[in-house]
């Protein structure tokens, strides 16, 4: 004997919105680890690499719209404008610190080279 009705699990899943709040909830709340990018300065020739990976941090959302910010890890000078968590590894410099005043005024890397190839 056949049967014309659906199970009940399966009714529960076609119930209306049902569905899409599960999803929905699935998305919320994610934390975990994200990328953390900055640009490393180089005192000579006094400029900025391009953005590269720094470390991992745990947050749900890495926004890269804050003000810069100066990070130290280890010997390196590091600009950032990744909003916090910073790396556990990194310390914040003083923005007044002049190598953090010249590393947050300094040109990107590629931007010199391109300068010196103009005649």
């Amino acid at each position: 004997m056949t049967s014309s009705h659906r199970s009940t699990p399966a009714r529960l899943w076609l119930q209306p919105g049902l569905l899409a709040w599960l999803v929905a909830g699935a998305g919320c709340d994610e934390s975990g680890p994200r990328i953390y990018t900055a640009r490393e300065y180089r005192a000579l020739p006094g400029c900025l690499e391009g953005y590269a990976p720094l470390s991992l941090v745990e947050a749900r959302d890495v926004s890269a719209l804050c003000e810069p910010v100066c990070l130290r890890v280890a010997e390196s000078l590091y600009v950032s404008t990744v909003c916090a968590p910073y790396p556990l590894e990194a310390s914040l410099a003083e923005p007044d610190e002049a190598e953090c005043q010249a590393a947050l005024d300094a040109p990107g890397c590629d931007e010199l080279a391109v300068d010196a190839a103009v005649p």
